[in-house]
């Protein structure tokens, strides 16, 4: 399951505020859902009321992790979802940045 998102701004002082970081396990049988999960969260809905993950992104999420490349090529995937700019790098860390209107 995915872990509480955070806004880290104040920690690091090198992220802008509104930028929330989690992380989901990256396992291609779970991530889609952890990354729904993540996002319905966020907005106060169920993953139910968000827009069709494959539809905008195809299994992308879940391709990240189905044959994971070498940790030197440091994989990552960025797209926008549901008002959100989203990164998810190979290691199930997530970045979200707020861009528009959200649940549609």
């Amino acid at each position: 399951m995915a872990r509480e998102p955070f806004d880290d701004a104040d920690e690091t002082g090198g992220d802008q505020p509104g930028i929330v970081r989690a992380r989901i396990e990256p396992r291609s049988e779970t991530a889609e859902h952890e990354f729904l999960e993540l996002i319905a969260g966020l907005e106060g809905v169920d993953a139910t009321e968000l827009p069709s993950l494959y539809r905008e992104v195809d299994h992308a999420v879940e391709n990240l992790f189905k044959r994971p490349p070498s940790s030197g090529a440091q994989m990552e995937i960025a797209f926008s979802y549901a008002g959100y700019r989203v990164t998810i790098d190979q290691r199930g860390h997530v970045r979200l940045i707020r861009v528009g209107d959200t649940v549609q």
